[in-house]
């Protein structure tokens, strides 16, 4: 498989499993979070990530409480170089009874640092427009 698309496929899991170790392992570092409405999280190291600077669920149950999981409708390669990978991902998040709420578009960009791929920018886009 694909090391950058293997990464993706870890990190959108290791998010689901509320799983710090392995979230951890699918990052680069310094990481870059944006989201639609301009909040941006900077997590210079391994050690920042989950102390100083919240997860991604931490983020998630903070705005939705009744969040279960994350269901990933596509992850399409947008572009590739020797060292980045450029990815859209759609997702829809879930509740505990199983409703999912509007899809959500993101840009996930995938970089290989001393031969280890890792995500290393987010930006969520927000709800899908017509």
């Amino acid at each position: 498989m694909d090391a950058a698309r293997d990464v993706i496929d870890r990190h959108a899991q290791a998010i689901n499993d509320r799983d710090l170790d392995v979230y951890r392992g699918t990052l680069n570092f310094p990481f870059v979070y944006q989201n639609y409405n301009g909040v941006t999280q900077f997590i210079e190291d391994a050690a920042a990530c989950g102390t100083s600077v919240a997860t991604p669920w931490q983020n998630i149950l903070t705005t939705d409480p009744d969040w279960s999981h994350t269901e990933y409708d596509l992850i399409d390669e947008v572009a590739r170089s020797i060292s980045s990978v450029v990815f859209k991902v759609g997702f829809r998040r879930v509740d505990m009874s199983g409703n999912s709420d509007t899809p959500y578009q993101a840009i996930w960009i995938a970089t290989c640092q001393d031969e280890h791929w890792g995500i290393q920018f987010r930006h969520n886009l927000g709800q899908q427009s017509d």
